[in-house]
């Protein structure tokens, strides 16, 4: 938790959900893709870090912009958010209509990787977030993880985004499934092979029979979904179910 001073007036606190942070135990994880068509996919070791326990929510991120002004509404450059920035926010640079204790989408790559940055955090690695969303809720198994993604990927979404807190995992994790996709800092990692010349729209790929054959895993059907929309984002780019989380090697 963070305390600022100005003189002898205290703000307490600046970012809320922002603090709470999470330990993920280091261990072993298996990547969906494999790096060569013929060769099973190794488990790769992930060191102990922590990651917040909620995605940034509506009201951190308004106390981010407040404090720096370049990466309010309407002030990035084209280069670093679209059009769709902060779209649902009024005009005002105020979160209107949409909820304050929801999680802040409409953000780019590079205003998600600033906001972390502000903190002295930094964005998760997708090796990181993917070790971390593996763990199921307590009593549960990686099947109930695969059904709860896939009956979001059925269901309606609500015109306005729920508030956080609504899946936890047995680390202690809220939602890293069922409420939005999440950045990671290296978003795009499936889109580059060991030649880069011979890729050909690999966000494609993924789902056709190519592709497939890189999955470490072919039944499952969500990571797929998660590794194409990765895989086919552009750092500038905006959603309205595209929020983000920090990582940090270390509690601050």
């Amino acid at each position: 938790m963070r305390i600022f001073s100005i003189g002898l007036m205290v703000i307490f606190p600046i970012f809320l959900f922002a603090d709470k942070m999470v330990r993920i135990p280091s261990g072993n994880f298996k990547p969906f893709l494999k790096e060569t068509l013929d060769i099973s996919s190794e488990p790769i070791y992930v060191n102990t870090f922590f990651l917040d326990a909620y995605p940034v929510t509506n009201k951190d991120y308004l106390l981010f912009v407040n404090q720096y002004p370049k990466w309010k509404k309407g002030k990035p450059s084209g280069i670093l958010a679209d059009k769709g920035y902060l779209s649902e926010w009024s005009s005002l640079n105020e979160i209107g209509n949409v909820r304050n204790d929801a999680p802040v989408t409409y953000v780019s790559w590079f205003s998600a990787k600033a906001y972390c940055e502000a903190l002295g955090k930094r964005l998760p690695t997708e090796s990181e977030w993917e070790y971390a969303a593996s763990f199921p809720p307590q009593g549960q198994s990686k099947k109930d993880i695969e059904k709860k993604i896939l009956d979001w990927f059925g269901e309606r979404k609500p015109d306005q985004i729920p508030a956080i807190g609504l899946y936890k995992n047995k680390l202690g994790i809220f939602d890293m499934h069922g409420l939005i996709w999440e950045w990671v800092y290296d978003f795009n990692n499936s889109s580059v092979t060991g030649d880069s010349r011979q890729d050909t729209d690999i966000e494609n790929g993924l789902f056709c029979g190519a592709g497939a054959l890189k999955a470490s895993d072919f039944s499952n059907y969500s990571a797929y979904m998660r590794y194409g929309h990765r895989a086919g984002l552009k750092g500038w780019y905006t959603g309205k179910y595209l929020g983000f989380r920090c990582a940090n090697n270390e509690k601050n």
